[in-house]
């Protein structure tokens, strides 16, 4: 029973910790330290001169770093990278460093801040911090920020195409329609691998990058970019609609009325392919093997999105239904990342 307790008390603490934690670690990342120690160990000393800080303040940073694996200290209070460390390298390719930074910069921060007085008005609470909503308003006069949410989702995109590949045959449609693709990396992705045609459809300023990134795949000139809301309208043109976690931002009324427009823009044979994280049902164990905690990111969606958070299979069962489809298969990809496949209601 004291063993039990001992546990509990340990993990409360690590709870509390977290957010420590999370802002040393954003704090490195953004700085550029683990891409530093890229090139080998280097004192504290060097460190603070090329990051333009201050040594002892930089060096009580570090260790509690280093006490948390992120990085390793070695004698003379050198510093050198770990696995965990590398992971976060984002002088390149996107990274889980431009997940972090995105995740945790201070602006979001600033947000989670309103989520108690949110939970009382009903408001968003990024709104409340702000003064203005996250994706339109905010990410269209923050090019920072923006560049940090693109790469983020490039990544998560990377991440998952591959295991999705291996389980899902987009080969059998003859053009896939991505709603809010982005940039466009996951349509990219599934025009070169399996040979379909591909339309990229977001709000015009998220597809301003589009063209550089298509390019990138080679698939520039079989994937067409149009540019709306899909509040409003959708093209027509697609046999097969994808949306990688695009029901997320919306609330259930916002939710139907995308997938009426969705319904509109298919034929009848048409397919809709929802990638989705789903929050487990009760009992089912709360965590992916890749450490997604779907209920807690529940709650990151919640604080910029006004009404949209993860949902469970039912909850997606129901609000397709309410729509028009129904779900004909869910397929696990080994990933947090599920496909459910939904075709018309005759």
């Amino acid at each position: 029973m004291l063993g039990s307790a001992s546990e509990s008390k340990k993990k409360i603490y690590r709870i509390i910790y977290g957010y420590w934690q999370s802002q040393c670690v954003y704090v490195a990342t953004n700085l550029g330290i683990p891409n530093l120690l890229q090139d080998g160990p280097q004192t504290v000393e060097a460190i603070a001169e090329k990051t333009a800080t201050k040594v002892e303040k930089l060096y009580v940073v570090l260790r509690a770093l280093a006490h948390l694996g992120v990085i390793a200290e070695k004698p003379g209070r050198v510093f050198a990278s770990t696995e965990l460390s590398e992971l976060l390298v984002s002088n390149g390719s996107p990274s889980i460093g431009d997940f972090l930074m995105h995740i945790t910069e201070p602006n979001m921060w600033d947000a989670w801040r309103e989520l108690e007085n949110s939970l009382k008005t009903g408001e968003v609470p990024f709104e409340l911090a702000k003064g203005q909503d996250f994706y339109s308003s905010y990410m269209t006069q923050n090019p920072n920020s923006k560049k940090l949410f693109n790469n983020a989702m490039s990544y998560l995109t990377a991440e998952a195409v591959d295991p999705l590949f291996e389980v899902y045959d987009f080969g059998r449609f003859e053009t896939v329609m991505d709603v809010g693709g982005n940039q466009g990396s996951l349509i990219a992705n599934i025009v070169k691998i399996f040979g379909c045609k591909g339309i990229l459809f977001d709000l015009p300023h998220e597809i301003e990058t589009a063209p550089d990134n298509l390019s990138k795949y080679g698939v520039d000139g079989a994937v067409q970019i149009i540019g709306g809301s899909a509040l409003e309208s959708l093209p027509k043109g697609a046999d097969a609609i994808v949306m990688k976690y695009f029901l997320s931002v919306f609330s259930k009324e916002d939710s139907i009325k995308v997938l009426s427009n969705c319904k509109q823009a298919l034929p009848k044979h048409g397919k809709i392919i929802l990638l989705q994280t789903l929050v487990p049902s009760l009992g089912a164990p709360v965590e992916y093997p890749d450490g997604t905690m779907p209920a807690l990111a529940a709650v990151q969606m919640m604080i910029t999105n006004p009404g949209g958070y993860w949902r469970t299979e039912q909850e997606y069962k129901d609000l397709f239904e309410a729509s028009g489809f129904k779900l004909e298969k869910v397929i696990p990809t080994g990933t947090s990342l599920t496909a459910m496949e939904f075709g018309l209601i005759s």
